[in-house]
């Protein structure tokens, strides 16, 4: 008997899944399994709550001896519009009908903790003895990898008890269907070796937080259309449209691609993007243009999301926005390379919100983004601003109980 998983995810990113028989599955297919909407974080009212799932079959992993299937939400006949697969789907459309294909990587990082603590004191690509993760991480990669899932590397990284896996490039939506089964992935080989993964955006004060780099590129058939021989940073004229397009939406999108209050608490510290701007070899830039060696090789890195993103979102976003740099040929300013921090030349930069809160009231202002997210959008707000009330108004930190306990 195979065993059937159906997997789909909330506004959050939170995986959801429903079991199902051969039988079941292949009624899925035409009429879709149905499930309780209202009761998934951020998809419909209780008046609302009938849904379907229909499994995508481009996008199967196995599991053990479970097969995974990602599904598409539908209300009644048709897609639904709230689902974040469905927005990234839409966009992706978009792209194909101007003759592009979206191809995307993630890298994930995440700390390993046992019994509430960080599991060694290694940092970056450090080997074993240090690397106290070293193990785990071979069984996660061999996990991804009966799975059907192409990893690229695997190591420590700069915190202790911190480490990275990525995930090879593909058509953005399978990458946000893999991103979400590695994020499981990684998480249940840490249960199961006594451990913890946390892919919190900022655990701890004072140390790396968690990003979640996402590499990009359009593609004409077998021409990557961001490559361009002749360049300095051997990039396209229309790479640097789709970056510019990204840069004058950038404030509306961080509030998709850092999500939660904590997700602020990492960006402008060890290398995670505060100030707009790209650059080749600069770590602290928002966008990165990796060293270009091939045709194949070009892309770009957008450094601002963690983890804690919907990457469905998180690619839809960024995709809708670099579409709006090329249709309208937006002007990309000049790359800044060097230490921006030499000579105060970061006061001439404009910086990302530095709160949640500043990054939703600039999602309200943007059109683009919030047409794109549709009946999605309001949902979304009200979500956040739940979450930045509940945080500003009613919780109380340690920080505060150690501030001001004995005043």
């Amino acid at each position: 008997m195979n065993l059937l998983s159906l997997r789909f995810s909330d506004i959050n990113g939170t995986l959801k899944e429903v079991l199902v028989s051969e039988r079941k599955f292949k009624e899925s297919k035409e009429r879709g399994v149905w499930f309780d909407g209202s009761s998934v974080l951020g998809l419909v009212r209780r008046f609302e709550s009938d849904m379907r799932l229909k499994p995508d079959e481009n996008s199967m992993f196995n599991l053990g001896n479970m097969q995974v299937y990602f599904c598409d939400i539908y209300s009644g006949t048709k897609p639904y519009e709230g689902d974040p697969r469905f927005i990234l789907k839409k966009v992706l459309s978009e792209a194909e009908a101007l003759g592009f294909k979206f191809f995307t990587a993630g890298e994930l990082e995440f700390y390993l903790l046992k019994d509430g603590e960080k599991l060694d004191r290694g940092s970056y690509f450090d080997v074993p003895p240090k690397d106290k993760a070293h193990e785990v991480k071979l069984k996660i990669i061999e996990m991804l990898t009966k799975a059907g899932i192409e990893w690229d590397m695997g190591h420590h990284e700069v915190g202790p008890g911190q480490n990275e896996v990525d995930i090879k490039y593909d058509d953005a939506l399978i990458t946000s269907d893999k991103i979400l089964f590695a994020k499981n992935v990684i998480k249940f080989v840490a249960e199961s070796c006594g451990l913890k993964a946390t892919f919190m955006p900022k655990p701890f004060f004072g140390l790396p937080g968690n990003g979640m780099h996402l590499h990009m590129s359009l593609w004409s058939k077998e021409k990557n259309l961001f490559y361009d021989e002749n360049d300095k940073y051997k990039i396209s004229q229309i790479a640097k449209f789709f970056m510019a397009g990204i840069f004058k939406h950038v404030k509306a999108i961080t509030a998709i691609t850092n999500p939660t209050i904590n997700s602020y608490k990492r960006l402008g510290e060890f290398e995670a993007p505060k100030y707009i701007y790209w650059g080749s070899k600069n770590r602290d830039a928002l966008i990165r243009v990796p060293e270009i060696i091939h045709q194949a090789s070009a892309r770009i890195e957008f450094r601002a999301p963690d983890p804690s993103a919907n990457p469905y979102l998180a690619f839809a976003v960024l995709l809708k926005a670099g579409l709006d740099g090329i249709k309208n040929k937006i002007q990309l300013e000049e790359a800044v390379e060097g230490d921006i921090y030499e000579n105060g030349r970061y006061k001439t930069l404009d910086a990302l919100p530095s709160t949640l809160e500043e990054a939703l009231e600039e999602l309200k202002k943007d059109d683009l983004i919030k047409n794109l997210l549709g009946s999605l959008f309001e949902r979304f707000i009200e979500l956040k601003e739940s979450e930045v009330e509940e945080y500003n108004r009613r919780t109380i930190t340690n920080w505060e109980i150690e501030k001001y306990f004995d005043a």
